[in-house]
């Protein structure tokens, strides 16, 4: 120890500018280090920011405050259509229509058999008989797909053009 307390001694000045040199090393990272931060802070501050100013916390609550109304109105929705769905069961919405001359002496088919019914094949059929002197009205109801009368020819072509009608009827003006 005392041969290295006297090697110092004798070089105090090389030691000294050894030191000063290390001491400046030090501080020029030591500034470079600290830019570098200041820059980091900066560009995350900057990160951090919305579009529109606000921060990033501000702007995940708004997301995901939108996203929670969004999933409530789909749970509506969803609810909506499904009632819907249940509601379209029962809609008479298979619609058949013959018309025909019921009688010798009348022409122009103006009577005419109408079957309408649901998806449970739940719903009626009505005819219109048409003469010369008498207009005769049936109607016979439909319970998943039986009549409860026995049905004319007309009638079963009526249920027949109703299961094969289009989907969509097209209505011309």
């Amino acid at each position: 120890m005392d041969r290295l307390l006297d090697w110092i001694s004798g070089n105090a000045g090389s030691v000294g500018l050894g030191l000063a040199v290390g001491f400046a090393l030090i501080l020029v990272v030591l500034i470079a280090q600290a830019r570098a931060a200041s820059e980091f802070r900066r560009r995350w501050a900057k990160t951090l920011e919305s579009s529109d100013g606000s921060s990033l916390e501000q702007a995940l609550e708004k997301s995901l405050a939108g996203q929670e109304r969004l999933e409530a109105e789909l749970a509506e929705a969803r609810s909506r259509i499904e009632s819907l769905e249940t509601k379209m069961k029962s809609a008479k919405r298979y619609v058949g229509l013959v018309r025909y001359d019921a009688f010798e002496d009348i022409g122009g088919s103006q009577s005419f058999s109408l079957a309408v019914y649901d998806e449970e094949g739940n719903g009626a059929v009505v005819t219109s008989q048409v003469g010369r002197e008498v207009c005769r009205v049936y109607g016979k109801q439909l319970f998943k797909g039986r009549a409860e009368r026995h049905l004319s020819q007309e009638e079963e072509r009526a249920i027949e053009a109703a299961v094969e009608g289009p989907t969509r009827p097209r209505i011309s003006l």
